[in-house]
């Protein structure tokens, strides 16, 4: 009895080691988890910025279900939730590989994907489980506290930098879908988003931002950043995963039109780009294309479902409706809106591109943030970026009119016009940069929501009918399943954010309309 006791004792300590598959592994690898994090989160990414993103800094209007453009916001999971999904295996990335010298490649690119979504995830929203976050399964920790934003923006800003010195420059990070395994890539990617974050952050913790910035343009050898577009964190779509609009339905895409906003800006600078972000009026006749900008028309935002759905741009009864407003430019266009022209893979989704540092090292120098480069060149090379940036797209999607009309573009008598041209008062320059920046961020809505939330500029002016006490969202209400899962750390952030509010300012925002 002894002895069958003691040889079942002996079977049950090897039991998990013996009934171990070796064809079936218990944790996914690496290379298995990196591309479908990358690819959900970019859509995810790409997908708000259209909705919320999009028109709350008014590139675009509502011409049906207008309840977003009003301001009539919900709570809201995404992207609570998607951003959690992606966190637990980017933590799993982490974890196998960061005592690994053969794989820091992998804990480097694993630190700096965690540090964009939980940067996505606290701009949405302010506090959020970071300190205490993905632990329920190690630590049986399944109602995480709520971290502080400025402690999450100081992990952050740490993790950055310990990713740039991790990437070792061994070319051996497969499932890369954003940079194809280019290490010195990513630590670019790495550094100008953390440019990015330093800046967000330059009215509540001036030193840091300021100290950060230096020690990154003192440096470029130790701390590179983007040199060109080559070198843009974007996610390159192809037909089987074509572009995040590609495959919706015609009546969704046509749900947004051309913002009357857009339009009077870029009409007001003479700004070819308008014949990207839009497409001529139905009425015109000019199908895709138009070299008369006349032709591209814009609407109001903020209005009702009766009042969009009745609006007349020329203010003639008989001139009523879609076929008198723009459409969004086919660069973004789903199928069923236009099946021989549209592109499932001509547009990309922008986690950050060249263009968008341009101005932010602008900003900077003139500012003061840094002593390095002048604030001009910044400037005009972010305005040439993003000029170039969409010349290559439409190229891409093989729109030869639209493409031959930027190409003829007078790119330097733009620059050199009064209004766009470097000079002015302090201020000035910066509401220009502002402008400019605003500009280029057309398919990166959710950081030109941020971004504008940092600055105020440029100017967002509520519609008509805007609910929310004609205030502008500055920030998503937390999803009502937090609220009944995590009660008692929901109400210790609540209360220290000041309420789960549209209008509860963020830790960094000091300058939005509330």
């Amino acid at each position: 009895m002894l002895f069958l006791l003691a040889a079942f004792m002996g079977c049950t300590e090897d039991f998990e080691e013996i009934n171990k598959n070796p064809n079936f592994p218990e944790q996914a690898s690496s290379e298995l988890l990196l591309p479908g994090v990358l690819r959900q989160m970019a859509y995810n990414w790409g997908n708000q910025g259209w909705e919320e993103g999009f028109t709350v800094v008014q590139y675009g209007a509502r011409l049906q279900f207008t309840s977003g453009d009003r301001y009539n916001w919900s709570p809201t999971s995404d992207p609570y939730n998607s951003s959690y999904d992606g966190l637990r295996d980017i933590e799993n990335i982490i974890r196998d590989n960061k005592e690994n010298p053969d794989r820091q490649n992998y804990y480097g690119v694993g630190l700096i994907v965690k540090s964009w979504i939980y940067s996505y995830l606290t701009d949405a929203y302010g506090d959020v489980p970071y300190t205490d976050a993905i632990k329920g399964i190690t630590d049986d920790n399944i109602t995480p506290e709520f971290t502080p934003q400025q402690e999450i923006y100081d992990g952050i800003l740490a993790d950055l930098k310990t990713a740039n010195a991790a990437l070792t420059g061994a070319g051996n990070i497969s499932g890369d879908i954003l940079y194809g395994g280019d290490v010195l890539k990513w630590r670019k990617f790495a550094n100008s988003l953390r440019l990015r974050l330093l800046m967000r952050i330059s009215d509540v913790d001036n030193s840091k931002a300021v100290a950060g910035m230096a020690e990154i343009m003192g440096d470029l050898t130790t701390y590179p950043i983007f040199d060109s577009n080559a070198d843009a964190a974007l996610l390159q779509w192809n037909p089987d995963n074509p572009q995040p609009k590609y495959d919706t339905r015609s009546g969704s895409f046509d749900e947004v039109r051309l913002s009357l906003t857009l339009e009077t800006r870029l009409k007001a600078l003479n700004d070819r780009r308008l014949i990207v972000f839009a497409q001529p009026t139905s009425n015109s006749g000019k199908g895709i294309y138009s070299d008369n900008l006349d032709d591209y028309v814009g609407m109001p935002n903020g209005l009702d479902d009766e009042a969009a759905l009745s609006y007349s741009p020329s203010g003639n009864p008989n001139e009523v409706g879609s076929n008198f407003i723009s459409r969004i430019g086919i660069l973004l266009a789903c199928r069923a809106c236009n099946v021989e022209l549209a592109s499932a893979t001509a547009s990309q989704t922008i986690i950050m591109d060249y263009s968008e540092l341009q101005f932010i090292l602008a900003e900077a120098r003139e500012r003061n943030f840094i002593t390095i480069g002048d604030a001009a060149t910044y400037y005009e090379n972010g305005i040439r970026a993003s000029f170039s940036y969409y010349l290559d797209r439409i190229n891409a999607g093989g729109w030869n009119e639209i493409a031959a009309d930027l190409q003829a573009f007078d790119l330097d008598g733009y620059i050199a016009q009064t209004t766009v041209a470097y000079s002015g008062t302090a201020g000035e320059k910066l509401e220009k940069i502002a402008l400019q920046k605003w500009i280029s961020l057309f398919y990166t809505g959710f950081e030109a929501w941020s971004d504008w939330r940092r600055t105020g500029m440029p100017e967002v002016i509520p519609g008509e009918d805007a609910g929310n006490d004609k205030l502008v969202p500055v920030r998503f209400q937390y999803p009502n399943e937090v609220k009944s899962t995590n009660n008692a750390n929901y109400q210790q952030a609540v209360t220290r954010m000041g309420g789960d509010d549209l209008n509860t300012r963020l830790w960094w925002d000091v300058a939005s309309n509330n």
